[in-house]
């Protein structure tokens, strides 16, 4: 599959860092991260039988996932090689787990085909972030959901962090940006919550496809 251009050369920097990722410092706060990403999932009504984790890296919230959720097909797509190799050994042998070489805008899947779709501080690296997000709403189902878990520019912190976000994809959106997005997309409702404390600018955003009329 022909990998995306990106023109902050994330792919590669991730592909040098994906040996030694998982050791670097700050994991056990992506790790926090995580579980409250997988709550959100688990706590959204009946179970999944797909879902998609975009920009998977190493694969550390597909793991979660299925120690959670054992019944549920689960793909992980991300442009960095060198972070799938890594998800792959970690994953070996893990049935109904699919791992693919490929960008949020152009996903391998059917129309329709997913019911819920996670990205974990992600996000700010997508170079298109419109496109992306319409691209997600193709392959999620009617009414499914999206689950947008990155650092935003809201409050004074965020604000402060928004020009550094844009050295990599589009970069830390706000509150009106990412409302303008969503909406441009198709997603029909969303829900916006911090996940730690006052003062850090980490919040989950949650969204649905709206359903077919």
């Amino acid at each position: 599959m022909r990998r995306a251009h990106h023109h902050h050369g994330d792919v590669e920097r991730f592909d040098r860092w994906a040996a030694t990722y998982d050791r670097t410092p700050g994991q056990s706060f992506f790790r926090r991260i995580h579980r409250h990403v997988v709550d959100a999932v688990v706590a959204g009504g009946s179970a999944p039988r797909r879902i998609l984790d975009l920009g998977c890296g190493t694969g550390r919230l597909l793991e979660d996932l299925r120690r959670r959720l054992p019944e549920a097909e689960l793909v992980g797509v991300d442009p960095s090689e060198g972070m799938l190799e890594v998800a792959r050994r970690r994953l070996a042998g893990e049935p109904g787990v699919r791992l693919e070489v490929a960008t949020a805008a152009g996903l391998p899947l059917p129309d329709a085909s997913v019911d819920v779709a996670t990205t974990t501080m992600s996000f700010h690296h997508w170079e298109a972030q419109d496109a992306s997000l319409r691209e997600v709403a193709r392959v999620l189902a009617p009414g499914g959901r999206l689950l947008i878990a990155d650092v935003l520019g809201i409050g004074a912190i965020g604000r402060l962090l928004r020009p550094r976000g844009r050295r990599h994809g589009a970069g830390y959106r706000d509150r009106a940006e990412l409302t303008a997005l969503l909406r441009g997309a198709g997603f029909s409702a969303w829900r916006l919550r911090p996940l730690f404390a006052p003062g850090i600018p980490i919040f989950l955003a949650e969204a649905r496809r709206a359903p077919d009329r």
